[in-house]
């Protein structure tokens, strides 16, 4: 059976004090609704635990903190700063028993960057990571790794995580790259996925604008069917900015369950 999940952060107790009980709510009610939690570096322990009494049972799977937070493993000065990060995340899946830790590739030019980056990801030693893949740049022009089959695969085989398959970094890397965007899915796919993330999107456009399902022409049907597994874990990662209320993400998932 495959599951959708709500994303929520680490911060949405003063942010979003409604959100999390909403979604547990509604998660609480299906059979194939999970939360991934996005661990912001600035939350604590105790956050989690207070997220944990909130949400109950419901399975969750954590994604640690990203450039956008100071983490970077394709730079070698912060290795140390890179393992103080992600011990939050790896801390956060322990209060969850949660099974994956969505981890971003590091950032910068070179093969220097790629490499560092598998021999961190080596470092950190922890089976529930997985690599995401990325778009050719971040949002602030910054080069990001892990956006080619050939940059996954050398991180995975050099530390023996598993991958997040990302659609809409999948499809902005290809138009980035000129690449085949069918090719591409084909490849990542054929990677074995543990976590998948969707939105919708421009398909003639290079940036991952986080659109909700039905309002951009993005073949969401063909993901489904042909690029995620029978038991796959969909993170629906609609929306941008801080969302006050689930009842936009239950509009995506039945949107997903009626294809």
């Amino acid at each position: 059976m495959k599951k959708f999940g709500f994303k929520i952060f680490s911060t949405n107790l003063e942010t979003a004090p409604h959100l999390i009980k909403e979604c547990s709510d509604f998660a609480t009610a299906q059979s194939d609704v999970f939360i991934e939690l996005m661990v912001v570096a600035s939350s604590t322990e105790n956050d989690f635990k207070k997220i944990k009494s909130q949400i109950g049972n419901i399975e969750v799977r954590i994604h640690a903190p990203h450039n956008t937070m100071g983490f970077d493993a394709g730079n070698k000065e912060l290795e140390q700063s890179n393992k103080k990060i992600l011990a939050l995340s790896q801390k956060a899946a322990d209060v969850f028993n949660a099974k994956t830790i969505v981890v971003h590739a590091g950032c910068g030019h070179g093969e220097k960057y790629i490499s560092e980056t598998a021999r961190q990801f080596k470092l950190f030693n922890d089976s529930r990571i997985v690599v995401e893949n990325l778009p050719l740049f971040a949002t602030n022009g910054e080069k990001l790794h892990g956006n080619t089959t050939e940059e996954i695969k050398y991180i995975m085989n050099e530390s023996g995580c598993g991958f997040c398959f990302d659609f809409s970094h999948a499809i902005c890397a290809a138009l980035s790259l000129n690449r085949d965007i069918e090719m591409q899915l084909k490849e990542f796919f054929a990677l074995k996925p543990s976590v998948y993330h969707m939105c919708d999107g421009d398909i003639n456009v290079p940036e991952d604008s986080h659109m909700h399902f039905g309002t951009g022409n993005y073949p969401l049907k063909h993901f489904l069917t042909d690029f995620t597994d029978k038991n796959a874990y969909i993170t629906m990662e609609t929306g941008k900015g801080i969302i006050q209320h689930a009842d936009i993400w239950i509009k995506d998932y039945n949107y997903l369950k009626s294809l």
